[in-house]
């Protein structure tokens, strides 16, 4: 009971930083690791709990997504071919591999979130990448969503904003849908291989859903920038303990 109340936990802190500013495996992934999670088990678990919370999310922009037609398949053919392997990869990771590369994936992940709409801006001040260049990116995106993931709803933004999709309405339906693509592709071969804890996915499922709605009670009364450098500064601190432990 007190492993799934951290499940709960975990679910509940990360539904309410993703409805607010983005990022919850940023926080799921080392919660569960306090829970007593190898490194490995803690990740594949972390996104395959997370999963159903982005349905709704790329759902609810169906209409705008009607019309992209060709160019929405176009880019998602290489992102989930980028999640197919990073999932693949995770699975024949060591732990000792994958704990030498979180470092990285976390920095990647607060940096996402701390720039936030602002990687975008940059990004559509840089001349529009062409077709081959925005596949590839795309690409690396699917990569490290289907490896860790944390952070990747801003990277996607980025990278489409970079492939010539200005409208934000458009970008934000494109990068829900992406991202579901991504983490539909390497939900089933995590749980194949056996790494996904049960409970704790039931437990941060549960919790993610108050989560969601604590979250977008926050939203709705605090102003934004702060509440996105407080969630990088947190995660920033689980960053560092992740270095130190």
């Amino acid at each position: 009971m007190t492993d799934f109340a951290l499940f709960l936990a975990a679910g509940l802190v990360g539904g309410a930083v993703n409805a607010a500013a983005g990022g919850a495996k940023l926080f799921v992934f080392p919660m569960l690791l306090a829970s007593g999670l190898p490194p490995l088990a803690a990740n594949a678990t972390g996104t395959v709990a997370l999963w159903p919370a982005q349905i709704p999310a790329a759902w609810a922009y169906r209409r705008e997504l009607r019309a992209e037609g060709w160019s929405l398949a176009r880019r998602a053919l290489p992102v989930l071919a980028g999640a197919l392997l990073g999932a693949l990869a995770l699975i024949v990771s060591s732990e000792g591999a994958f704990v030498a590369v979180v470092p990285l994936c976390l920095a990647l992940a607060v940096a996402a979130i701390a720039m936030g709409d602002r990687l975008t801006t940059v990004a559509a001040r840089v001349s529009p990448a062409g077709t081959a260049l925005g596949a590839a990116l795309l690409f690396l995106c699917g990569v490290y969503g289907g490896y860790f993931g944390a952070g990747l709803g801003f990277m996607l933004l980025a990278v489409l904003s970079l492939s010539g999709v200005a409208d934000i309405q458009r970008a934000n339906g494109q990068k829900n849908l992406l991202a579901l693509v991504i983490n539909t592709t390497a939900v089933p071969p995590l749980l194949a291989s056996g790494l996904v804890d049960g409970m704790a996915a039931l437990g941060v499922l549960l919790g993610g859903l108050a989560g969601g709605w604590l979250g977008a009670f926050l939203v709705r009364r605090l102003p934004a920038r702060p509440l996105r450098y407080g969630v990088a500064g947190l995660g920033l601190v689980l960053t560092a303990s992740f270095l130190l432990r």
